[in-house]
């Protein structure tokens, strides 16, 4: 379901992101010394095409505002929302209208012009409306002042199931917000990124009374079983960069499913077994001492190894054992 793929960097602009290609979705950390997201009491300021059904905004922006709620206000944030429907041609001047809105806000306090930016909207939003595929993205825009959160949301209508108790568009929006608060505080592996952004979406629509925490989890604990019989870990998804082709080609099953049974099993591994607990200590932890020194003193270990060899051990468990650890799991 979730691919990650590297993004390019077109005209040298510096991007890293969590893109989802048709019904994938992944993380370019090819910038991993970063200068992070900081706090802040502003709300992210929504962009959208004129003419897509305003329905796919509020899904998006419903799953943001849950994800900030939650996890806090950081960036500054900008949310990008566009799409066409049935095919229908996008209109001219709402297209024109959206590349200009971009390329002010893009170039503002940089050295990079207007013209140069329209190819890169053309190339990045514009086509891939046309190409009736959706995407979902962080991208981290590092050239202005403060380094700022583009999140992106293309044609996400084809995400959009009607038997869904949650839509999904609610779901990438927790999701791609849940990678800006974890920007904000530091270089985390690969697997922690994205199997705490997917954890997220379980964990929020759980406490809202929305879904069972297990929804979701359960599904993917098969494809985190599957992967298993390669001999893979996420010990070799830490970094996605500098993966193999024979890892990176998993980074599905790795990265995303194990990487959410991690994270749950790190919750549940910790004192208090307290999500909160994990997003007011175990981040700040990282942004002072990193985030393999942030992990053994967090669970109190001496390597990240001793993490790996527990989760395995867990893996191992019985399907119901592990997910009993679920309801065990406290706010």
């Amino acid at each position: 379901m979730r691919r990650l793929t590297a993004v390019l960097l077109p005209m040298l602009w510096l991007l890293t992101g969590c893109m989802n290609t048709t019904d994938d979705e992944g993380v370019d950390r090819s910038s991993s010394k970063t200068r992070p997201f900081v706090e802040i009491k502003a709300p992210p300021t929504y962009h959208v095409l004129s003419g897509y059904d305003p329905k796919w905004e509020a899904y998006v922006r419903e799953g943001i505002e849950m994800s900030r709620a939650y996890w806090g206000s950081y960036g500054p944030t900008h949310v990008w929302i566009g799409g066409r429907e049935d095919g229908r041609p996008i209109d001219g001047a709402a297209r024109e209208a959206f590349i200009e809105e971009y390329c002010r806000w893009r170039t503002a306090g940089t050295e990079r012009t207007l013209e140069e930016c329209r190819p890169y909207v053309m190339e990045r939003f514009i086509d891939v409306i046309e190409s009736d595929r959706p995407e979902a993205y962080l991208s981290w825009v590092d050239e202005k002042s403060q380094p700022e959160a583009e999140l992106v949301f293309l044609n996400v209508h084809e995400w959009f199931y009607e038997e869904d108790a949650v839509p999904d568009p609610v779901l990438r929006g927790i999701h791609e917000y849940t990678h800006v608060f974890q920007m904000a505080f530091g270089e985390m592996p690969t697997w922690m990124m994205e199997g705490g952004a997917v954890f997220a979406e379980s964990w929020l629509i759980h406490m809202l009374g929305r879904r069972p925490l297990d929804f979701n989890l359960s599904r993917i604990m098969e494809r985190a079983d599957s992967i298993r019989e390669t001999g893979l870990t996420i010990s070799d998804m830490e970094d996605i960069d500098t993966a193999p082709d024979d890892v990176a080609k998993h980074h599905l099953e790795l990265a995303y499913d194990t990487g959410a049974w991690a994270v749950a099993f790190l919750i549940h591994r910790s004192p208090g077994r307290s999500v909160s607990r994990y997003r007011d200590v175990f981040h700040p932890l990282v942004t002072e001492l990193g985030w393999e020194q942030a992990l053994c003193d967090y669970l109190s270990i001496e390597d990240k190894r001793d993490f790996y060899d527990e989760f395995e051990r867990f893996l191992s468990l019985p399907r119901e054992d592990r997910l009993a650890i679920l309801d065990e799991l406290t706010p």
